[in-house]
């Protein structure tokens, strides 16, 4: 899965504490994600098997096990995530590996990977790998991912066509419902999705992202960031204006399976 300057970095969050790196608790997204996955097999896992891909410390593999599935394994490639992961969430039904999917030899009936496919290198080829060979007949793959229908993602994207400035240093693509729902038609997969934080791309979390993560952004790129509060202020004001729907958060969750 490559994008080695997000294994080194994740190294470094995940041993430093990634309470203190993450805008928003991942808690929110790992409930969304293991919510779909539940809302598909209504409520029963005693028969299913997990994979989680990318799995960070844990949450959502102890999440699916502790809901009922016989087998949950999750995979990343940060050593520091994995040992955190058995720290926080040792489980009799969950398994926490260091390495990447691709070296599992099994296929799974649910696959999920939270926050991963905007850090790959080829996110379209690695999903239609995992839909390919990890997910099993009759199985499904659950995904989240950054969106930005949204004056977070409206910010970001002019910043980003217009001046080349990435959102970070590790985030490599900026993934809408409409490039999911495009891979899907073209790979005759049937999907569903739904959008979280709502606060995130519109309200006042966007506000407490960009005073950091603007600032930062325009830094690296060597652009003067000495007006952002006057974008933070605007934004601020603006921001009762505009209305919210099911597509408009900052984080969309992805339901995959063959037709």
């Amino acid at each position: 899965m490559k994008n080695e300057d997000l294994r080194n970095k994740y190294d470094e969050v995940f041993k430093g504490g990634s309470n203190n790196f993450f805008t928003c608790n991942v808690f929110e997204e790992s409930h969304a994600i293991a919510g779909k996955v539940l809302k598909e097999t209504n409520g029963v896992l005693y028969d299913k098997s997990v994979l989680d891909i990318g799995c960070g410390e844990g949450m959502l593999v102890a999440m699916l096990a502790e809901a009922g599935a016989f087998v949950s394994v999750g995979v990343d490639y940060s050593e520091e995530a994995i040992k955190n992961a058995y720290e926080k969430f040792g489980h009799k039904n969950a398994e926490y590996v260091c390495k990447d999917y691709k070296e599992l030899d099994e296929s799974f009936d649910i696959v999920t990977m939270q926050g991963v496919m905007e850090h790959l290198d080829d996110p379209w080829t690695e999903v239609k790998n995992i839909m390919d060979t990890k997910v099993k007949d009759g199985g499904f793959f659950v995904t989240s991912s950054p969106s930005f229908i949204n004056p977070r993602g409206y910010v970001w994207m002019t910043l980003a066509k217009l001046f080349d400035v990435p959102m970070s240093l590790t985030d490599l693509h900026f993934i809408c419902p409409f490039d999911v729902q495009k891979f899907c038609d073209e790979n005759n997969y049937d999907l569903e999705y739904e959008s979280i934080h709502q606060d995130w791309g519109s309200g006042d979390t966007m506000i407490r992202d960009f005073n950091k993560r603007l600032r930062n952004a325009l830094r690296d790129a060597n652009m003067d960031n000495s007006k952002v509060d006057d974008l933070l202020e605007w934004l601020y004001d603006a921001n009762k204006y505009y209305e919210t729907n099911e597509s408009t958060g900052a984080i969309v969750v992805y339901r995959m399976r063959k037709k």
